[in-house]
């Protein structure tokens, strides 16, 4: 584990930074001769903050914490603690892997909590592309699905940021997407269709679902924009919180490019969010 003070210039979205504390790879689970190993982020003020989890991209396969390094550090320096995790990836683990190591740091979360300055009852929990439809799934789907931990602590979030994710997996279908996800599942969607519906956050959807933010640019050709459509759609229905912003020109991926107007409207629709639902006074 690494402690370190710093003044977080994050230039990823052009603010001086504010000073920020860092602390990294910190163990939060040991699974399968793994030690999965989370960052934090906390910001230089008293009191009992929101906490953030992040959830990186990457088809399931590949990322790691740091690629949602500057977006943490930037929240953490508007009052939002931020836990940047890794997980199990495919094709070595596959589903429901990487939504039990999820759940574990949720609960880990939970339980150092006072650690940390963070309020239990105020974690939102952020993905961009593979890690998005990960949160979706934490928001979404029962808690016997991807068990994980003491059920003493429960592993649902208080709201969802949903950043250019797949929401059907059987959508991607027929698609360049489906070896992807048939490496995170472990079989061919004509094999095991059951399977894929059940690791679809949209088949879980159900009035008690936290409030959902969806981010999608109208030009993704990786996750059509359409499955956040679809998603928020359902969430609505079911009497949800859901709010969509598509971004005009925007491409997958979008947000981990520096000091773009499409970046600049996700993180103003993100604080906007944020501070709404989780009430940042």
């Amino acid at each position: 584990m690494r402690l370190i003070v710093v003044m977080t210039a994050v230039a990823l979205f052009s603010f001086v930074g504010a000073a920020v504390t860092e602390i990294h790879d910190v163990v939060y689970r040991t699974v399968d001769g793994l030690s999965l190993a989370l960052d934090i982020y906390l910001p230089d003020s008293p009191g009992s903050h929101p906490a953030i989890l992040f959830v990186h991209g990457g088809a399931w396969h590949t990322g790691d914490k740091r690629r949602l390094a500057s977006l943490a550090g930037f929240l953490a320096e508007r009052g939002y603690a931020g836990f940047s995790v890794n997980y199990r990836l495919a094709p070595d683990f596959t589903f429901p892997a990487a939504l039990e190591d999820l759940r574990c740091a949720v609960k880990w979360l939970r339980a150092h909590a006072a650690d940390y300055g963070v309020d239990p009852d105020r974690i939102a929990a952020l993905g961009t592309s593979a890690g998005a439809h990960l949160v979706a799934l934490l928001g979404t789907a029962p808690e016997a699905l991807g068990a994980c931990g003491d059920p003493g602590i429960p592993s649902r979030v208080q709201a969802v940021i949903a950043l250019f994710g797949p929401m059907d997996l059987l959508s991607a279908a027929g698609t360049p997407a489906e070896r992807a996800v048939e490496g995170f599942l472990g079989a061919a969607a004509g094999d095991a269709p059951d399977l894929w519906r059940e690791a679809s956050p949209i088949t879980w959807v159900s009035p008690d679902d936290p409030p959902f933010l969806f981010i999608h640019g109208r030009d993704d050709r990786v996750v059509p924009y359409e499955e956040s459509v679809r998603m928020a759609d359902a969430l609505r229905r079911a009497g949800v919180e859901a709010r969509l912003l598509l971004i005009p020109g925007a491409g997958h991926g979008f947000i981990n490019r520096p000091d773009t107007p499409a970046t600049r409207a996700a993180v103003a629709a993100i604080l906007d969010f944020l501070d709404d639902i989780l009430a940042v006074p």
